[in-house]
């Protein structure tokens, strides 16, 4: 998982704090080249209605810029490092776009989202814990990381609609 700054030189905005990251998932396969996950808000793209929405973002084949923060994932026990990644590419697939407001953190520059908001950092948290079943802890000394005190709820990793 990388983290690099949410927002750009727009994340800087928690100054004097430290500035929040943005978190993508990372799957480099020697047979399927490097993908990258991570949650988007959208900008019109869907239509001015669905503006500000939470959407599944995918790359391939190129890493991500400006990485601040790499934090290695494991699977699961019982679960090998192939059929993680292939989990995490699935729920991702399944993730109900457009559905969820994204949101800033609390104050605009706190380090905790509100309750029931989410973020791309709630994105990223909530589909490693829709895959592994909690959501890993993750230290990122120098950084804030709001958004992954509260985890997008895994139904919305499922492909169930859920309006």
């Amino acid at each position: 998982m990388y983290g690099r700054i949410a927002a750009g030189a727009a994340g800087y905005v928690s100054w004097p704090d430290p500035p929040d990251l943005h978190f993508s998932i990372v799957i480099d396969d020697a047979y399927s080249g490097i993908t990258v996950l991570d949650g988007q808000p959208t900008l019109r793209e869907a239509g001015v209605r669905n503006m500000a929405l939470i959407r599944a973002n995918r790359h391939e084949n190129s890493t991500p810029s400006g990485v601040r923060v790499r934090i290695e994932l494991h699977p699961p026990q019982g679960m090998s490092r192939t059929e993680f990644a292939h989990q995490i590419i699935v729920r991702s697939q399944k993730f109900a776009s457009y559905v969820a407001p994204y949101s800033a953190p609390k104050n605009i520059r706190g380090s905790r989202m509100r309750p029931g908001e989410y973020n791309s950092s709630s994105y990223v948290a909530g589909l490693l814990g829709s895959v592994m079943g909690q959501v890993p802890s993750v230290s990122t000394p120098g950084f804030q990381a709001p958004g992954w005190e509260d985890p997008m709820p895994s139904h919305f990793f499922k492909g169930e609609a859920i309006r």
